[in-house]
């Protein structure tokens, strides 16, 4: 049965953090990679107030049959109160890299 890749986005304060979820989740063979975009702009709403802060942005690759245990993993161990953790399918894309991300997490 073919797993459905998927690309998670995930958003933390700092380098230290956004690699420590990345080790994490790549350690418990969760993810077959996670790129981090350093210093990106957010600005968001939270709590009523308006907010700009730097973050680091985590593209996640893995797959839907994984989804749940990443949750469970980045919810334990993220700075944040609510995470922005989001995931998106990988309707196409090159067969062998979207077959490397399934091997990846079996």
């Amino acid at each position: 049965m073919t797993q459905q890749p998927q690309l998670i986005l995930c958003t933390t304060d700092s380098q230290d953090s956004a690699k420590q979820l990345a080790r994490s989740l790549l350690e418990k063979k969760l993810v077959a990679c996670v790129n981090i975009v350093p210093n990106i702009t957010s600005m968001y709403s939270w709590q009523d107030e308006l907010h700009e802060d730097q973050e680091w942005l985590l593209l996640i690759k893995s797959t839907a049959e994984r989804f749940s245990d990443i949750k469970s993993t980045i919810s334990a161990i993220h700075p944040y109160d609510s995470p922005e953790l989001i995931s998106i399918n990988i309707e196409d894309g090159l067969p062998d890299y979207l077959t490397w991300i399934q091997d990846s997490v079996k």
